[in-house]
């Protein structure tokens, strides 16, 4: 069993993102029993929702549904309408909101056997022509490549597996990190902000980094990041220096900061849509690997 934590929506100035909380919920959630990608792979239009990606998921069966294909949510999570809808079964002995089991969650040719997913109320919310009926975990494919191009507007899940890093384009995150992360450079200060595509966002850090990177003017708080533990504000400053991730200069003028993780574990920040969306991303979740061209 794999001891995961919760996903939450986390809501930042208006905008709504997926996250995940750093302390434990009091239950483990096991990765799919069975993932099946043809060897052929698969590759499925892009859909969006505020800079989201979605694909088409067919549950037990049915649907399609729109689901966000989140490289930050350490979970699978339904809308909690639609797991009453779909009749799914709940998991028993676990505390409200219980999750619920399924037997085939597909997306396009590749299908994941035997999950456990958990209720999000919020999912609806996120908005869009087409509401988003769930996040599926990009980590769900472990052996495969998934792979997200933004510019060509498609998503793809391949058998295989990325080179070994060399910090140009391939960068690797640690096998104890849920999330992947990627070394970001501001004027000689490494960050490692986790790589988000459930946010809508650009580049967050830390706040404490607002005292060692080069400003041309001091934060000033923008928002409030929501969360179930509580509400932590949302710095930006104009940036003098690149802000550099392998051999791509990210090409921002502005950073924002926040600790929307704050306890024992140290914030890291996270890098949104804003940022990802001029990139062809390739996640290796078996070997905790990511790829970025440009």
């Amino acid at each position: 069993m794999l001891g995961i934590r919760s996903m939450l929506l986390v809501t930042v100035g208006g905008l709504i993102s997926t996250a995940v909380l750093q302390h434990a919920v009091p239950m483990d959630i096991a990765p799919p029993d069975r993932v099946d990608v043809p060897d052929s792979g698969v590759t499925l239009p892009m859909l969006d929702v505020g800079g989201r990606p979605m694909v088409d998921v067919s549950v037990n069966g049915q649907g399609p549904y729109p689901f966000i294909l989140d490289t930050g949510a350490s979970v699978t999570a339904i809308s909690a309408d639609l797991i009453e809808k779909l009749a799914l079964p709940l998991v028993s002995g676990t505390p409200l909101p219980a999750p619920a089991r399924v037997d085939e969650l597909r997306v396009g040719g590749a299908v994941l056997h035997g999950l456990t997913v958990i209720p999000e109320p919020m999912i609806g919310s996120l908005g869009g022509a087409t509401p988003a009926r769930g996040i599926l975990s990009a980590s769900y494919f472990p052996g495969s490549l998934v792979i997200l191009n933004y510019p060509a507007k498609t998503v793809s899940i391949h058998k295989g597996a990325l080179p070994e890093p060399d910090n140009r384009r391939v960068f690797a995150y640690p096998a104890d990190d849920i999330l992947p992360t990627v070394p970001v450079t501001v004027a000689g200060h490494e960050f490692r902000p986790h790589v988000d595509t459930g946010s809508p966002g650009s580049l967050t850090l830390p706040i404490a980094a607002a005292d060692v990177v080069p400003l041309t003017e001091k934060p000033t708080e923008i928002g409030r990041a929501r969360t179930p533990g509580g509400e932590f504000p949302v710095l930006a400053a104009k940036v003098s220096t690149p802000v550099t991730l392998g051999e791509y200069d990210l090409a921002l003028k502005e950073l924002r900061f926040s600790d929307l993780r704050p306890g024992s574990r140290p914030a890291v920040g996270n890098m949104g849509y804003l940022v990802l969306r001029a990139f062809v991303i390739t996640l290796d979740s078996k070997n905790h690997r990511l790829k970025f061209e440009r």
